[in-house]
């Protein structure tokens, strides 16, 4: 019956790339123990200072701790935390976060935008298939916590 099961899942998986995608997020956030999204409805509240600060508080604490910079409208995280550069793909065609220290790996959508300085403007469902993809295509490995920064005006996706 599971085998039955496993394979009826795998064959809708092929057909349906939301499926497929659908699955990959509950892979990866399977793997976490504890999950922090920051949000508000609006910008300049202190989401990505309060996210940083909790990520390096966790890190510093011994946990192993991943900060998702998911603000598509003004990613800070890697400049707060000095990180720059682009991400890696690794052999299973996922992005490698950022290592800021030995327990604290982070991801921006900054490192994958061309010019440091330009915002995404994106809206409803592209912006949360966007979050989405992004959370399904990073190798966190095992975390204890993930902190995710989101953008302003969440609260619709």
């Amino acid at each position: 019956m599971v085998q039955i099961q496993s394979s009826m899942e795998s064959a809708e998986q092929q057909a349906n790339p939301q499926a497929k995608r659908d699955a990959a997020i509950k892979d990866a956030l399977g793997r976490i123990k504890h999950k922090f999204i920051i949000m508000s409805g609006k910008g300049g509240v202190g989401k990505t200072s309060t996210a940083v600060n909790l990520s390096l508080t966790l890190a510093n604490l011994g946990h192993r701790v991943g900060i998702m910079d998911v603000d598509l409208h003004g990613p800070d995280v890697p400049r707060m935390l000095g990180l720059n550069g682009t991400l890696d793909v690794g052999p299973n065609q996922k992005l490698n976060p950022a290592s800021y220290s030995d327990n604290l790996k982070a991801v921006s959508v900054e490192s994958l935008m061309p010019s440091k300085d330009d915002a995404v403007i994106w809206r409803g469902p592209i912006k949360y298939s966007a979050i989405q993809q992004f959370i399904g295509d990073v190798d966190w490995g095992e975390l204890d916590f993930l902190v995710i920064d989101a953008p302003p005006g969440t609260g619709d996706e």
